[in-house]
């Protein structure tokens, strides 16, 4: 009798409803607001710590990672995105991983300067140098989105087209958009040193 029961696939076992409960659509913006709040706040710690630790270098990261936002909300709009949860996350990922390439590329920078090297010099060797570690990384973000975006579905999809978005946005601002400013600083301003 057993091994029919467990060959047709259903037991015979009664549901019994313990609490049912009704979620209003506030519940949602909600979390996004809450959302919204802590990206802000992360941003905002981000930011300070980028003044402090690397000064005028700090700045320059700081408008590439607002830009890099702009950009991101920018292409969603275009594209009638909405900004969700997993669209949120998505969005936190790739400013982190910004941040990350501008310290990768710092921190090349200052030992370029320790070894006694000029400043264009510095900026130069610091941006190839970090060039492809930062590249390694978003390539194998990227490929990580395209597979969440080919086989995941709902805030999965949603997720991954934020990172991928975010990503594009990320490698352009960190690698391109920061080094011109340091180049129009340097020659701009006649700089032989710049805060790191």
């Amino acid at each position: 009798d057993t091994s029919l029961v467990l060959r047709s696939g259903a037991l015979p076992a009664k549901l019994q409803f313990l609490e049912e409960r009704v979620v209003g659509p506030s519940l949602g913006s909600d979390a996004i607001r809450a959302g919204v709040i802590s990206l802000v706040g992360g941003l905002i710690a981000v930011f300070v710590f980028m003044f402090f630790y690397y000064k005028t270098s700090g700045v320059i990261a700081t408008f590439a990672l607002l830009l890099n936002g702009l950009f991101i909300l920018a292409i969603m709009a275009a594209f009638e995105g909405t900004l969700t949860l997993p669209g949120l996350a998505g969005i936190t990922l790739t400013l982190g991983m910004a941040v990350d390439a501008n310290v990768l590329i710092f921190e090349h920078m200052r030992e370029e300067l320790l070894h006694g090297k000029n400043l264009l010099f510095a900026i130069s060797e610091g941006y190839k140098r970090a060039f492809s570690a930062i590249l390694d990384g978003h390539l194998t973000t990227i490929i990580s989105g395209i597979v969440l975006l080919s086989f995941g579905y709902g805030p999965i999809r949603g997720f991954a087209v934020t990172l991928l978005i975010g990503l594009a946005a990320s490698l352009y601002t960190s690698v391109f958009v920061t080094r011109l400013i340091f180049d129009w600083f340097v020659v701009s301003k006649n700089k032989q040193t710049i805060g790191l």
